[in-house]
């Protein structure tokens, strides 16, 4: 499996989304819980794209997998091994893009959940 990772360069991408997904998620957390919310959402609409696009990653890996399967077989000269390699492949970058993503969709979430409150709760002390 560490193979499949440091060999693909599809993998390579999600995780670099998902480092900076995560990366913004986290700063965003942080910035709320310190009471200093105003400075929160200016990366919210790129951070949904790299959220968007780890699963976008891993579907792209399917696809360069699954052409590397079809052309061990065009050519006949290609055995079993190196055949479910490129399906291993497939299914790893599939399963790698969301795995990263789903959370990240989850905290994502949270964090606009936990700033509309903020907000909601600003107007009203700055109302009363």
């Amino acid at each position: 499996m560490i193979s499949m990772l440091t060999d693909n360069l599809v993998c390579w991408l999600i995780l670099a989304a998902a480092l900076g997904s995560y990366q913004l998620l986290l700063q965003e957390w942080l910035l709320l819980r310190s009471g200093n919310w105003q400075q929160c959402g200016q990366w919210q609409q790129f951070n949904t794209v790299l959220i968007a696009s780890m699963p976008l990653c891993g579907l792209l890996g399917t696809i360069v997998g699954l052409l590397s399967v079809f052309a061990g077989l065009a050519s006949g000269d290609s055995g079993a091994a190196e055949l479910s390699s490129g399906i291993g492949d497939a299914l790893f970058t599939t399963q790698l893009g969301l795995s990263c993503a789903i959370p990240a969709w989850l905290l994502q979430s949270l964090v606009n959940a936990k700033l509309a409150r903020a907000r909601v709760t600003h107007q009203h002390t700055q109302v009363a």
